[in-house]
């Protein structure tokens, strides 16, 4: 499978999220290792564990100790494709949806959710987070996953 990447950039959240319901308004074809749905649910799952909804599965020591000081990083530029996660991880991470309905379902309820959280609790990976640096960790988050989704 091809793997071409769509080069994206969100400066607000609300940009990345109107792309994920322009997207899902037209035929698309995906490019890398997922299907739309399963990059939905995905994004969903990356809201829902911001909002303190979903716990993730443990992250080793080293990581907890070393990812919140490349925070800033992570949250400004953008991020790479390719990153291979635990097992335990992917299973969790990456479900097999298959209905795009169900899975914007699930985006919709999952946005809504970390938008009406006051105070976001601490990211499990990349520790105490402004809102600001978070909604911009979610944009880069959605720029690479949605750049894998190409309008046909």
């Amino acid at each position: 499978m091809s793997t071409s990447h769509r080069k994206l950039h969100f400066d607000r959240l609300e940009e990345a999220v109107a792309e994920v319901e322009r997207l899902a308004k037209v035929p698309v074809q995906t490019t890398g290792n997922f299907t739309f749905p399963q990059i939905v649910e995905h994004l969903a799952t990356a809201f829902d564990i911001s909002s303190g909804h979903q716990t993730p599965p443990p992250v080793p020591w080293l990581i907890r100790v070393v990812a919140p000081l490349m925070a800033k990083r992570a949250a400004h530029r953008p991020m790479k494709p390719g990153l291979k996660l635990p097992q335990k991880a992917q299973a969790f991470f990456w479900r097999d949806a298959e209905q795009l309905e169900d899975a914007l379902s699930q985006f919709r309820t999952a946005y809504e959710r970390y938008r009406s959280i006051d105070t976001l609790p601490r990211h499990p990976l990349f520790g105490n987070l402004s809102r600001e640096d978070n909604e911009q960790l979610q944009c880069r988050h959605m720029e690479l996953h949605l750049g894998f989704v190409h309008p046909q």
